[in-house]
């Protein structure tokens, strides 16, 4: 199935800040998760880079330099008093909004290149309204008798297909509603491009457009079915007992790429995917810092280092390995070794299962358990040791091995590295 996996898509009016970029781990880990459930997969984030909020940064911008206070309503972070001194242009409000735009969605793709994550295609809103299509939409619907005209409102009837009230696809200005954009944009992936399943990624404040989105879906024939809208609840960060918040306009936004700096971009994504999507998480960063078994990324990723280490030992005292089919591996009875292995089998259906139920923090569930396992068979188990028969530390060498490549494919789907040594 040929799948667009949209998510991220923060609006280009600020750096990539921690409330919105929490899920940027999400939607990649999920789009990994579903090529290797063999899914036709492609990555899109939505700039949207027209419209309201990008007169509001132009006029924040514009008032920025020249000394005056930036209204309630527009952005006043630190970033547009940097940008304000950069800029050169006229006053034209959409012009110093489309400039600035273009300046931070350059700093939005490096905070995203720090985290490890590339989009297969950026798409721009203002392409999507520059084509033409939205109008096309419209005569569409039309055609369909499903347009109601109020002066010179249009109004979407998609209480025929389950919404909760009617929807205004145009103002009484003219202009387009943002809902009639998006479903042009939909049309297009669906249409255009021929996706079969689209799945976006919102956080819950924009749980009003999906009945509408949804509505629309049907209203133009690709069928509400084949749409997911995925709702992810944000993420509160805590460092110690202090809270920390964020918000573009208010400007007290903490960059994603100050967290990936501080945590590292493993850490990083590995807290992000920790939880269901569903539910809120709250993180206190000075805890994910510290290198102690306490810290559920340190370890997950020291279980993986002490793999390592046991196959360096292997290799400087010159242990030479029997084939596979020779080793004795019925030598495994231990508690600790069974209950790897078991652990082990159950990993191709939890990636499977995470895969259909848009949960990659069910492959966190298992590198928690699975990590655990290991810690207490490091512990009981000596795997090379004067004390132990050769034949068991071969047994024992093969189990390292194949612990080794399970937790290296389960971290892979996340997105997170696999340190050699820690």
């Amino acid at each position: 199935e040929k799948v667009s996996l949209e998510f991220c898509s923060a609006n280009p009016t600020g750096p990539l800040h921690v409330g919105n970029g929490w899920w940027a781990s999400y939607g990649d880990a999920l789009a990994r998760l579903l090529r290797r459930c063999n899914y036709q997969v492609s990555t899109e984030y939505y700039v949207n880079d027209t419209g309201g909020q990008i007169r509001r940064l132009g006029e924040s911008l514009l008032a920025r330099r020249a000394g005056r206070e930036v209204e309630e309503e527009g952005y006043q972070g630190d970033y547009v008093k940097v940008l304000a001194a950069q800029y050169s242009g006229s006053e034209d409000v959409v012009a110093a909004g489309t400039w600035a735009a273009e300046k931070n969605l350059a700093t939005i793709r490096n905070s995203l290149d720090k985290l490890g994550i590339h989009f297969d295609v950026w798409f721009s809103q203002a392409s999507i309204e520059e084509s033409g299509v939205v109008q096309e939409i419209l005569d569409l619907l039309d055609s369909k008798g499903l347009i109601a005209e109020e002066g010179t409102k249009r109004i979407l009837l998609s209480t025929r297909f389950g919404d909760s009230r009617d929807r205004y696809l145009v103002k009484e200005e003219g202009d387009f509603t943002y809902l009639a954009g998006d479903i042009a944009y939909h049309y297009n992936k669906f249409v255009v491009r021929g996706f079969q399943r689209v799945i976006d990624i919102f956080g819950a404040d924009h749980h009003g457009q999906v009945a509408s989105l949804k509505a629309a879906m049907d209203a133009i024939g690709v069928g509400s079915e084949h749409l997911e809208i995925l709702l992810g609840q944000m993420v509160s960060l805590q460092s110690g007992s202090d809270r920390l918040k964020f918000s573009k306009r208010k400007g007290n936004l903490i960059p994603l790429e100050e967290l990936v700096d501080e945590l590292g971009p493993s850490a990083t994504r590995l807290l992000s995917l920790s939880t269901s999507i569903d539910r809120a998480a709250s993180v206190d960063v000075e805890k994910v810092k510290a290198q102690s078994m306490d810290n559920p990324v340190y370890y997950i990723q020291y279980a993986h280092a002490r793999m390592a280490s046991i196959e360096r030992v292997r290799d400087q005292r010159g242990i030479v390995m029997p084939g596979l089919d020779a080793a004795d591996l019925s030598m495994l009875i231990h508690p600790r070794e069974l209950a790897l292995l078991r652990q082990i089998t159950l990993l191709p259906e939890v990636v499977e299962e995470a895969g259909l139920e848009r949960a990659p923090y069910k492959i966190v569930n298992w590198l928690k358990e699975f990590s655990g396992l290991f810690h207490s068979f490091y512990h009981d188990c000596y795997v090379i040791s004067d004390s132990v028969d050769l034949e068991l530390t071969y047994a024992r060498l093969y189990l390292v091995a194949g612990c080794k490549i399970a937790i290296r494919v389960a971290l892979s789907l996340l997105g997170v590295e696999a340190p050699e040594q820690m």
